[in-house]
């Protein structure tokens, strides 16, 4: 009788053990494709961007791959690809390290943000930039920002985004913007919220004191299990209308 009670007591903590230790875990990949709006030609397009979410326990890594379509060739021919760590708290991520590569034929860049307690705190740039005709990104700026993979993840998950009243402050290494989100507008189909984008630094003085905003549309939509996710939004990237969609 001592001997049975002993395997049961011995199976009953082997069960609490396992649910107590076992990892939760998701894995998920999106795919998008860009669209540049070009004068003549309407909507041409030129990216594509993969995307990779791996989450354990509240521990994240995002991955970030954009290559071009080659279906035109005048547009940017890089190939770009990072990746974020860090951990999730409230729907929020809390970033702690970005990393993020550019290459074209025989050029590439390294930019690398290590974060302390949610803030930009070291920045590694190989090459440099050439700021020297650019306004001043102040080391407060950075530090109150997040990078723009980060940044990506955020506007494309509906439980951050709702109510549409954020201001995300983004810095890419080089420049300092600001994405700002209001007027939410919900109906049977979708949700939007009006995107403004705003520069802050890191950009010729000229456009800074012109202080032109650029306003779109971030848009999402019913899915089949009766959740939001998303569909479409505009940005813009030197002077030309970006288009990313879900596929």
């Amino acid at each position: 009788m001592k001997h049975s009670n002993y395997n049961i007591l011995l199976i009953s903590l082997t069960i609490f053990l396992s649910f107590t230790f076992t990892k939760t875990s998701l894995s998920k990949q999106e795919n998008y494709s860009v669209f540049a709006k070009l004068p003549l030609l309407g909507e041409i397009e030129v990216q594509n961007i993969k995307t990779d979410l791996t989450i354990i326990d509240d521990k994240i890594k995002y991955s970030y791959y954009v290559s071009p379509t080659k279906l035109v060739d005048f547009f940017d021919e890089k190939i770009s690809s990072g990746f974020i760590l860090g951990k999730l708290e409230n729907n929020n991520i809390i970033t702690e390290k970005y990393f993020f590569k550019t290459e074209k034929e025989d050029f590439k860049r390294e930019i690398q943000f290590q974060y302390l307690d949610g803030s930009i705190n070291k920045i590694i740039i190989e090459p440099n930039y050439d700021i020297s005709k650019i306004s001043n990104v102040t080391k407060l700026m950075i530090k109150e920002s997040i990078d723009p993979v980060s940044m990506f993840y955020l506007i494309t998950n509906f439980n951050y985004i709702k109510k549409c009243n954020k201001t995300i402050k983004v810095y890419d290494g080089k420049r300092r913007y600001n994405l700002i989100l209001s007027n939410p507008i919900e109906n049977d189909l979708s949700y939007s919220c009006t995107l403004t984008h705003q520069k802050i630094a890191g950009y010729k003085p000229e456009k800074i004191k012109e202080n032109k905003l650029y306003v779109s549309v971030l848009r999402f939509i019913i899915s089949d299990n009766n959740s939001y996710i998303f569909s479409e939004v505009s940005l813009r990237n030197n002077n030309t209308d970006l288009i990313i969609r879900k596929n």
